[in-house]
């Protein structure tokens, strides 16, 4: 009886010695999408790495960049990737958002279009298709299309489809003609030859998508949770690209896809692109900032000032001191 009591006491203070700890981890849900460019977050997740840091880090799907953006300034999430446009259209109508990562400068992108296609000035009078206006595969669309002579948001239809996975069926059904998509979404359209207009990866095109985005208000009074974000997500960036097959079983489990070479390769072209050192790319601010102004008026004040866009602080005091 003694000896009952004593291992239900133990184990009622075990339970809640974990429970205290469980309680202690700072909660987040973070805002992702299907981009492998989210891979450092989900290797922190999976790892243990941002338990270790007093982190609770809850990855949850959002789809499209202004939703994103939407989130964090109303407060709904305080931490998620987001690509640079959305944010930098939201800063300048003078929205609390600041980008303080970006994984790379580029991510592996190509304009695609269906075998029908057979020059780029027959997308003129169709559709393409994006996840929203302003997103980044908007910007990434915009800026490929102008490369081979065509204005995608004057002379083409532009079709909001939520999400990378809808604008592939429209491709592969013939709602629309072509879409800027990532390797991974386009590898099986390549396999059956069909046409790349464009390979953004061979181009000086400098975009920074899926980018630790937060406010400003929530770096200033949590300083603390954001140091600690930060540091395990340059660690997670390490590890991807010292432990491939880590990073892989990890892109498995959160894609829900199953071992496949065009995995591998698309994971193996975004490894090549992780930046050790995370900076957000002024260039690339600049880059959206000239895009923006093609479409509406932007106040000269934010003109060559990229630290109203991104904060270097935070990831500065991140980084491990040598």
């Amino acid at each position: 009886m003694n000896n009952t009591r004593i291992i239900v006491i133990a184990g009622t203070l075990l339970l809640g010695h974990i429970t205290a700890q469980a309680q202690e981890l700072r909660r987040i849900f973070y805002g992702t999408s299907t981009s492998v460019a989210h891979l450092p977050v989900w290797v922190g997740k999976d790892t243990g790495l941002f338990a270790k840091n007093g982190l609770n880090i809850e990855p949850v799907q959002i789809r499209g960049g202004a939703v994103s953006t939407m989130a964090i300034m109303s407060g709904q999430t305080v931490l998620s990737g987001v690509g640079a446009g959305s944010v930098i259209a939201a800063r300048v109508e003078g929205g609390d958002i600041v980008l303080l990562a970006c994984p790379t400068d580029l991510e592996p992108v190509y304009l695609i279009a269906r075998p029908e296609i057979k020059s780029p000035s027959d997308l003129k009078g169709k559709a393409a298709g994006i996840t929203r206006l302003n997103s980044s595969i908007h910007f990434y669309l915009r800026s490929a299309a102008r490369m081979v002579g065509v204005d995608s948001d004057k002379e083409m239809t532009l079709l909001q489809l939520g999400g990378s996975p809808e604008i592939v069926t429209a491709l592969e059904s013939g709602r629309i003609a072509a879409a800027a998509l990532t390797i991974r979404d386009v590898l099986p359209f390549m396999q059956r030859n069909w046409p790349v207009l464009v390979d953004l990866t061979k181009t000086d095109l400098v975009y920074p998508s899926s980018c630790v985005t937060s406010s400003r208000a929530f770096v200033k009074a949590e300083p603390k949770t954001v140091n600690a974000f930060l540091n395990v997500y340059v660690s997670a960036i390490q590890l991807i690209k010292k432990d491939p097959k880590l990073a892989e079983r990890t892109l498995i489990k959160w894609l829900k896809e199953k071992e496949s070479a065009n995995l591998t390769k698309s994971m193996e072209a975004f490894v090549r692109l992780f930046k050790p050192v995370p900076y957000v790319p002024d260039k690339g601010i600049e880059n959206v900032l000239k895009d923006l102004a093609n479409q509406r008026p932007v106040p000269k004040e934010f003109v060559g000032h990229p630290e109203l866009f991104r904060d270097h602080g935070p990831l500065e005091r991140a980084l491990p001191k040598s």
